[in-house]
């Protein structure tokens, strides 16, 4: 890959960006700016709070599409974000 490559899905009040690059990918979920990457350690984290993003989460997922599928039934599902809920679900 020589590029970024980036989706946008919408589901209710919020975005999810699902962005792939050649150093490795990430999930944006809008306007919460919840992170979940690959980048830096090599293995899938969310970062749960903007405000700290040093606070990263490993998760037990690894596969970007899995990841994205969760999060958008997830979303489409409940109607909210719940962070402790998402983390549960991705751990």
């Amino acid at each position: 890959m020589s590029r970024k490559n980036q989706d946008k899905t919408s589901i209710g009040d919020k975005i999810i960006y699902n962005v792939k690059t050649p150093n490795g990918w990430s999930i944006i979920i809008m306007p919460d700016n919840i992170l979940i990457d690959n980048y830096h350690i090599g293995k899938a984290h969310i970062h749960p709070n903007p405000e700290k993003h040093s606070e990263k989460i490993e998760l037990s997922k690894q596969d970007q599409n899995e990841i994205f599928e969760i999060i958008k039934d997830y979303l489409q599902i409940t109607g909210k974000l719940d962070i402790s809920e998402l983390v549960e679900m991705l751990k």
